[in-house]
């Protein structure tokens, strides 16, 4: 039976708002429990997260159970393919995370955005041992099951691929509800989609995700690479390295992706 478009969009709609709200009532629930200072937020969005992936995993094994059922099941065997895919994802999405914060810092955007300030402080305000197993762990994985896994999947078949993954980028950029989280999370999201779309592994948006969450935590906590933030030869030119790195690895990736296809249909 066709859907209706109203139906459709509610199919969107209702995983990530039942997201936001499971997170939302486990937060505050802890937040009572823990006090709302700073220094609490980050063991809050933990426990909140680990909360939410059961939740929205029920959605993502369901509509994975049809696609197996319409196209077959896609079996995972590492090989040489699965390697080419782990490197990739790792290098063009750390290099790419790397370039989009570099630019960001070196505009006053951090400086307008009072809701990335207030957010950013609260993150790095606990023990850093929250800091990577939520971001550079559990939150990368609920945030990729619902956005790449659920939400993607699901627009690619009401629109097509390209717009699909535009739109669950965009989403996946509003829902962060600051401008400078917004725009980071649009350029990689629509990479996280592309590379998942070319690769049929739901492995690859997750390891793409704990890559660029991993870098920017240590890059934070350590210094590391701070150069970079500078408006200055240094920082511009380590900039466009990483941006040529990135480009690279994905035009590369394309070309041998399509080549593999060619080969499998001959």
């Amino acid at each position: 039976m066709k859907q209706t478009k109203g139906f459709q969009i509610w199919q969107i709609i209702y995983p990530v708002g039942l997201y936001y709200v499971v997170s939302s009532l486990c937060y505050f629930a802890l937040e009572i429990l823990l006090g709302s200072a700073d220094e609490t937020y980050m063991l809050r969005q933990l426990v909140g997260d680990a909360v939410t992936i059961p939740v929205i995993l029920k959605f993502y094994m369901a509509d994975q159970n049809i696609r197996d059922t319409v196209y077959g099941k896609k079996k995972f065997r590492f090989s040489s393919e699965q390697a080419i895919n782990i490197a990739v994802t790792v290098v063009s999405i750390a290099a790419l995370g790397i370039a989009v914060n570099n630019i960001i810092a070196m505009t006053s955007l951090i400086q307008a955005s009072e809701g990335f300030q207030t957010a950013n402080q609260a993150f790095f305000a606990g023990a850093a041992v929250y800091e990577f197993l939520g971001s550079c762990f559990l939150i990368p994985i609920a945030e990729e099951l619902l956005f790449r896994g659920v939400v993607y999947q699901r627009l690619k078949l009401m629109l097509g691929v390209a717009p699909a993954i535009i739109c669950s980028a965009l989403i996946f950029g509003l829902v962060h509800a600051n401008l400078v989280q917004f725009l980071y999370a649009v350029v990689l999201g629509c990479l996280l989609a592309f590379l998942y779309e070319k690769t049929g592994f739901f492995y690859v948006p997750v390891l793409g995700h704990i890559a660029a969450n991993t870098v920017s935590v240590v890059r934070e906590e350590t210094g590391w690479l701070s150069f970079g933030y500078t408006m200055d030869a240094k920082g511009i030119g380590f900039t466009a390295v990483m941006l040529v790195v990135a480009g690279a690895v994905i035009w590369g990736f394309w070309k041998w992706k399509k080549n593999v296809e060619f080969d499998e249909r001959a």
